[in-house]
């Protein structure tokens, strides 16, 4: 018997176990329904809703249904009294398992105010709920992660037992609890300078390029990842990969944008390693030369005016307009002007 049909026998055995309805769902991905024995059709979130009919204290299933929710979708529990919101969900799976980790985690995560109140009455505010997460599961590699995301460079943060941890700190410990699928590597990158290096927690050393790299090797679709390694290579030079393929700067930016085709920063990056009227096949075959990547970039919300200033250097004279990608039509001695505002 495959694991389904195990958790199906379950069911027909004993009906009202909650946690084999649970344990069904989770095998589930969204969409996806299955046929029980009695002939009875049920989705992933209708197996979470019985298994809370089952056992209204299943902290596990508000959690589970909390996370396929969108911010302000709300759902009718079973007995047809209580529609409950994603943030509803989570709070309730807290208030039945003050322990459970996750649900401080996704919690905060999706935290759309400064604080929440807890059913207990306690006001945490979105760090709180990170620390929390932390304080249940010290070896959940996301809540670092997440956590670290709130502070700025060179901040610290003290945990209720004392402990002070700083950005990179918070870094390093996710990088410990998960060394080989964490993003925490491109952050940690970019926390340091080209030719720093940082030393992990299992005390290796590794410099910024070897930081892009890891997460490379952990996300080998990360666009980021490959943009900001290119941009610590000069014009020309190659890098080896952890798959052993080498790459130029300009591979590495195109292999950025294959990533991340709505990424704006590449298209610019790529663009000003090209001459005036360079071309540069990406790679789904189109062909760029630099001021089309420039606009590109543009259009994709580039938030910087210099982009407008080497898209004004590309044309041939003051007078000269060319039309951007809101329509507007600018001439070379505007888009340098609006360079300077």
């Amino acid at each position: 018997m495959t694991q389904q049909q195990l958790f199906l026998k379950s069911i027909e055995c004993d009906p009202t176990n909650s946690y084999s309805y649970y344990n069904l769902a989770i095998t589930l991905s969204s969409g996806e329904s299955i046929t029980l024995h009695n002939g009875q059709s049920m989705t992933k979130q209708q197996l979470y809703l019985k298994s809370i009919e089952c056992d209204p204290n299943n902290s596990y299933s508000y959690n589970n249904i909390a996370v396929k929710l969108s911010p302000g979708e709300s759902i009718t529990l079973p007995n047809g009294e209580q529609r409950m919101t994603e943030q509803n969900f989570f709070l309730k799976s807290i208030e039945c398992d003050p322990n459970l980790s996750h649900s401080y985690f996704n919690l905060a995560k999706r935290l759309l105010s400064e604080s929440i109140a807890l059913h207990n009455g306690q006001s945490m505010t979105q760090q709180q709920l990170y620390m929390k997460a932390i304080e249940c599961d010290p070896n959940y590699y996301r809540s670092y992660y997440c956590f670290a995301l709130t502070l700025s460079s060179g901040e610290s943060i003290t945990f209720p037992n004392g402990q002070s941890m700083t950005q990179q700190q918070l870094y390093l410990k996710s990088i410990e609890c998960r060394p080989n699928k964490t993003r925490s590597y491109y952050s940690l990158a970019n926390t340091i300078s080209v030719g720093e290096s940082i030393t992990l927690n299992d005390g290796k050393s590794m410099t910024q390029q070897q930081l892009y790299l890891k997460s490379i090797e952990c996300y080998p679709t990360d666009s980021p990842s490959y943009n900001d390694l290119a941009y610590t290579l000069s014009r020309g030079e190659s890098i080896t990969l952890p798959n052993g393929q080498s790459m130029t700067q300009q591979q590495l930016y195109l292999k950025s944008i294959e990533c991340g085709p709505k990424n704006y920063k590449p298209y610019y990056n790529l663009g000003m390693t090209l001459f005036q009227y360079e071309a540069i096949t990406l790679n789904n075959g189109l062909r760029m030369i630099k001021q089309q990547l420039l606009l590109e970039s543009l259009r994709l919300g580039h938030p910087q005016t210099l982009v407008y200033r080497e898209i004004g250097l590309t044309l041939s004279n003051n007078k000269q307009e060319i039309t951007l990608p809101d329509g507007e039509q600018m001439t070379r001695r505007q888009l340098l002007k609006k360079s300077r505002d």
